[in-house]
């Protein structure tokens, strides 16, 4: 039989429709598609829009763009679209459309996307893009006004021009702004007061600052944006966008469906799951990356998420754990005239500074290296439990020549990776260079680019003796000079790995009367100087590390400060203080834990100031002696000889073993052990204060600080580690 070409084109298009009822996904068991096709549209919206600068259309409803403003239906051939990342608007929530220009099928390149699987996409000429404004005025109600509808068009040239309809207060039509403009918005709060916000349209020129040739004009829809979910209105079907627009024939050459899994995807940065860096670098993609590239107009890092970090330079705009001398989070947390972006930016995106905050502060770092079983074997420890599949790939090793390891495994700890490496002579000192690797948090927290750990080819050493692994008290927490305080030593050359709580609402579970129910602590050195503030622990950049210690507070109103404080052989002295948030009272708990395990310093004493009250609001220290054999220690509680008003004029002391049984105690500490307590240069100065020397095998022991004859005031308790 012969075909006209008329009467080809016609059964052309049947079998488009045939394949589409018959060979679609879902009839081979498949997930549906989106859409099931697209449908025909001319350029420039039907030649609504002109090709060039030109004549635009005065309103919105004359652009072609929409069938309906009231609802904002698309006109037939516009396809509804979202990004992984959006670009940082103030607030607004935006709604995005594109129409690309076509007669049906089958498509030319002239009426698809050119796809790559990585980069930037090309459009045909006569493309639109639409994207529209909304913004939230009353937060209580959840009531939208509509700002803006702009349109970019792809130019019969090649290039682009940006037009912006502002809408009318009824929202009824949007007019064709001529320039930039700035308009005051008010806005009722959650509270039900009420801000002013300022919202920026742009002018046409201020368009193509970002819309520029360096980042090929079209800015969201590329792989690692598109690749992703989303539910089509024509369908309430929800699919992949790469493989819905590859299966309605937008894309060209059209992708392997397989292989879009593989694919690069930003992710939101609230992602509730994607690890810190990553949601980091997908909103500097998002928001940076159209200016900072190669040969754009910003200047240092290239933003691109398809770049591999360690190629970014995005670590010389960024100071480890110091986010206030890092050039990148000053500028995108700014509104002066230093801010990023420069235009159109009215507030900060206080999530991502949040999330920036967090890649910045790194709390994953590596603890020790030592060798393990022979001088091939490198034991590595971590701060916080690591993520098998970064932690074994041995591309994220260095060692010191630059050599990868062979090999990398985990260890029988889940924060140790074991390293099989060229073998290292003993003693002497190398370096271990990490990257990439991550922990366990639901959002993880990966190491500082290539950080660097000096160590000493040696095993780890078996720790001696004993030491004193937590040391707590508990009393009522006051106002003023009532507040807790406590105070503890640290000897030895390398830094120290402490944990101090602040205990207060799970008391109540232990029958504790009266707890303190948000307490709020704080770390200061030995100058005085404020080293770290905590008011509830999951608020701490390392929530990761606190929580793989085992033992985080029950209670997130509780605090935590977790450090590697500095030591010396002549012992630094630390400060923390627990008082109740708001001013409130009641009974806390102050702790404070060695986490090194017995190697390193030490914590060799802590002293404790309060409030001694009657009943179960007298003054509780506890210590717990780990490691091998017994610890000598000394006892003290302090009240005449100290320099305050209000303080307890005549100490007790009795010490108890981990079952509540009176050891010991005393009243005036020279009426028993006078001689041992003056030899250890450190006998209280007054005679009706208290003291204990014993010698406790390991176990848990708590001491208690009472006024003689039910007398109440502000008392200090001391438990020192005596060699």
């Amino acid at each position: 039989m012969r075909i006209s070409p008329t009467t080809s084109t016609q059964w052309l298009r049947l079998i488009s429709v045939a394949v589409g009822l018959y060979g679609s996904a879902a009839a081979f068991g498949q997930p549906p598609y989106g859409l099931d096709s697209r449908d025909p549209i001319g350029p420039y919206l039907n030649n609504a829009m002109p090709p060039t600068n030109g004549a635009f259309p005065a309103l919105l409803s004359a652009t072609g763009a929409f069938t309906s403003l009231n609802t904002l239906t698309p006109t037939t051939g516009v396809i509804p679209f979202t990004v992984n990342s959006p670009l940082w608007s103030d607030a607004a929530i935006k709604t995005r459309w594109v129409a690309v220009p076509n007669d049906g099928p089958p498509y030319t390149s002239a009426e698809q996307m050119a796809f790559v699987p990585e980069g930037e996409w090309g459009f045909p000429n006569g493309t639109v893009f639409v994207k529209h404004f909304e913004l939230v005025v009353n937060e209580m109600t959840g009531a939208k006004k509509r700002l803006e509808t702009r349109l970019l068009v792809r130019r019969e040239n090649g290039g682009v021009y940006g037009v912006t309809y502002k809408w009318r207060p009824d929202h009824s039509e949007a007019d064709l702004l001529p320039g930039a403009l700035d308009e005051d918005i008010p806005i009722t709060t959650s509270s039900g007061g009420q801000r002013i916000q300022r919202w920026s349209y742009p002018s046409r020129a201020q368009c193509l600052e970002c819309h520029n040739s360096q980042a090929n004009f079209v800015l969201g829809v590329k792989t690692h944006q598109m690749n992703g979910d989303f539910t089509y209105p024509q369908t309430g079907r929800t699919d992949n966008q790469v493989r819905t627009f590859a299966h309605v024939g937008l894309l060209n050459p059209t992708p392997n469906e397989a292989e879009i899994p593989t694919y690069l995807k930003s992710v939101p940065v609230n992602h509730p799951t994607s690890p810190v860096q990553h949601r980091m670098r997908s909103w500097i993609d998002a928001n940076c990356s159209h200016c900072h590239r190669p040969g754009g107009f910003g200047p240092g890092y290239d933003g691109r998420l398809y770049t591999p970090y360690e190629n970014q330079d995005l670590v010389t705009f960024m100071r480890f754990r110091d986010h206030e001398g890092s050039s990148l989070y000053q500028r995108d947390n700014a509104l002066d005239e230093t801010k990023m972006p420069p235009l159109a930016k009215n507030m900060v995106d206080e999530t991502a500074m949040a999330v920036l905050r967090q890649w910045i502060a790194s709390p994953l770092e590596v603890l020790s290296v030592y060798l393990f079983n022979d001088t091939s074997h490198l034991a590595v420890k971590f701060n916080s439990h690591v993520d098998p599949a970064t932690a074994t790939l041995v591309a994220n090793y260095r060692v010191d020549d630059f050599t990868i390891p062979s090999h990398a495994v985990m260890g029988s700890e889940p924060d140790t990776v074991i390293l099989t490496v060229p073998p290292r002579t003993p003693n002497d000192t190398y370096f271990l260079q990490t990257s990439q690797v991550q922990d366990r948090a639901p959002s993880a927290n990966t190491i500082w680019l290539w950080s660097q750990t000096e160590f000493v080819a040696q095993e780890r050493p078996i720790p001696a003796g004993s030491r004193l692994a937590n040391i707590s008290t508990r009393l009522q927490v006051g106002l003023g000079e009532d507040v807790l305080i406590a105070g503890f030593i640290t000897r030895g050359n390398s830094l120290k790995r402490v944990m101090v709580r602040a205990i207060g609402p799970s008391l109540s579970g232990a029958g504790v009367p009266n707890p303190l129910m948000d307490p709020v602590l704080e770390l200061y050195d030995q100058t005085g100087a404020l080293i770290a503030t905590n008011d509830n622990w999951d608020d701490n950049f390392n929530q990761q590390e606190i929580i793989d210690t085992g033992i985080p507070p029950a209670s997130l109103d509780e605090s935590v400060i977790l450090a590697r404080l500095p030591s010396d052989d002549n012992g630094v002295a630390y400060t923390a203080i627990l008082r109740g948030a708001g001013n409130t009272t009641g009974v806390g708990v102050l702790e404070v834990y060695d986490l090194d395990g017995g190697l390193g310093s030490k914590v060799l004493n802590i002293s404790t100031r309060g409030r001694v009250d009657l009943g179960d609001n007298v003054m509780i220290g506890g210590v717990i002696i780990a490691g091998q054999g017994s610890q000598r220690v000394l006892v003290r509680a302090i009240g005449p000889s100290l320099p305050i008003t209000g303080k307890l004029a005549d100490t007790t002391l009795a010490l108890h073993d981990g079952n509540g049984a009176l050891l010991t105690s005393n009243d005036n500490w020279r009426s028993d052990q006078e001689a041992e307590i003056i030899a250890t240069t450190i006998p209280p100065s007054n005679d009706l204060e208290s003291a204990i020397i014993a010698q406790l095998p390991p176990s848990n022991y708590t001491a208690i600080v009472r006024g003689a004859n039910n007398s109440t005031g502000v008392a200090l308790v001391e438990l020192y580690m005596l060699n």
